[in-house]
């Protein structure tokens, strides 16, 4: 069946959705500009639109880094990350625990081996930017 929608409409979200990235990933940065150690746990808790319904992390390796992201959530990370924004740090479930959110896997030990189920990597995230 072929795409009956309108193109106007289409356009339209595509705008929407890269209006969110950039949104989240303004907020992302300026938290991460106060903040150094920040789990997912606590962006999906203090960052408005970070919450969804999907799963974040290396699918190819049955990695998740955290679930329950929003897409523009996931691709706010991935920019910030891919442009040496923020940096990614391996950390203890612990944090997690403290800041009030776990994934109920088993914990992945490093993000190149490959799981046959899928395993979580909790980090944390610091500001590569001076201070603001």
């Amino acid at each position: 069946m072929p795409n009956t929608e309108n193109p106007l409409n289409l356009a339209s979200r595509l705008l929407t959705d890269d209006w969110q990235v950039a949104t989240l990933e303004a907020r992302i940065a300026k938290y991460l500009r106060r903040r150094s150690g920040v789990s997912l746990a606590e962006l999906s808790r203090d960052i408005p639109g970070f919450t969804g319904d999907e799963m974040w992390g290396r699918g190819d390796l049955n990695i998740v880094l955290w679930a329950d992201m929003s897409k523009p959530a996931i691709r706010a990370m991935g920019k910030l990350i891919a442009e040496d924004r923020v940096t990614p740090t391996p950390t203890n479930w612990l944090v997690y625990n403290f800041d009030g959110g776990v994934l109920d896997m088993p914990i992945a030990e490093t993000i190149t081996q490959r799981y046959d189920v899928p395993h979580w990597l909790p980090v944390v995230f610091a500001s590569n930017e001076e201070a603001a």
